[in-house]
């Protein structure tokens, strides 16, 4: 294997592009292999630099959405749900529709996993995307109000192209969390797309407003936008928990 002179080295590290050092050899043996021309063999090293790079911006969005980097989602499941319908919500034409989806049904069938997976192919197609559970978004915007920064707070969950709110509807929503989810749906509908994840179906959640008329208000709005997609069957948690 050829060794990478100093100076090669010192000039990658420069422009920081010094990860092409690591399969240069290899492209190097391959380019003569191959009798590459100069134009194509640099077109080669740079292509590798340049998928190094989207692999790690990807990594970064991962990160910093909350979202694992997945496998491919596994449809052989014993819970029933719209196939068809879900198949089409990986085309994430819902997103540029600035559609939304609710998954519901009882726990351990999936919903997450879903709204996990559709989050991860929505990343990888250049969408932003943020992942949070219901209580953690509404505790970060209790707490905004006491240090003054509420509104920033809002505006954070406002941003994203794709905002996954999962385990929504647990309880009855405070007034103050009920004041908060209504600006986000109102904010939100039909100029940036959401996914909800619920034990309980879209019909029980308007019960968990103190205010009915605040909570008709941006419910109707919600369901008039969205996809939803019961999610039904014996808990996956529970057949794959340890025998």
């Amino acid at each position: 294997m050829e060794m990478v002179s100093k100076e090669l080295k010192d000039i990658t590290g420069y422009l920081r592009i010094s990860g092409i050092l690591a399969t240069l050899p290899e492209r190097t043996s391959y380019a003569r292999a191959k009798k590459l021309s100069h134009e194509e063999f640099l077109e080669l090293v740079l292509s590798d630099e340049f998928e190094r790079r989207q692999a790690r911006a990807l990594n970064t969005k991962i990160n910093k959405a909350g979202v694992a980097n997945l496998a491919s989602y596994d449809w052989d499941t014993t819970t029933q749900y719209d196939r068809e319908l879900v198949k089409k919500l990986f085309s994430l034409s819902f997103i540029e529709k600035k559609q939304s989806v609710l998954l519901f049904g009882p726990t351990g069938v999936g919903k997450t996993v879903l709204s996990r997976h559709l989050a991860f192919a929505a990343l990888k197609a250049g969408h932003s995307v943020l992942f949070t559970r219901a209580d953690k978004m509404f505790d970060k915007l209790k707490l905004s109000t006491i240090d003054g920064s509420h509104d920033r707070t809002l505006r954070y969950y406002l941003k994203y192209d794709l905002l996954v709110v999962d385990d929504f509807a647990i309880r009855q929503l405070t007034r103050e969390e009920a004041d908060d989810l209504y600006e986000l749906i109102i904010e939100r509908h039909e100029i940036k797309s959401s996914i909800f994840t619920s034990a309980r179906a879209p019909e029980e959640w308007q019960k968990l407003f103190p205010d009915p008329i605040l909570g008709n208000s941006a419910l109707d709005r919600l369901a008039h936008s969205s996809y939803q997609i019961l999610m039904d069957g014996p808990s996956i948690r529970k057949q794959n928990s340890p025998k």
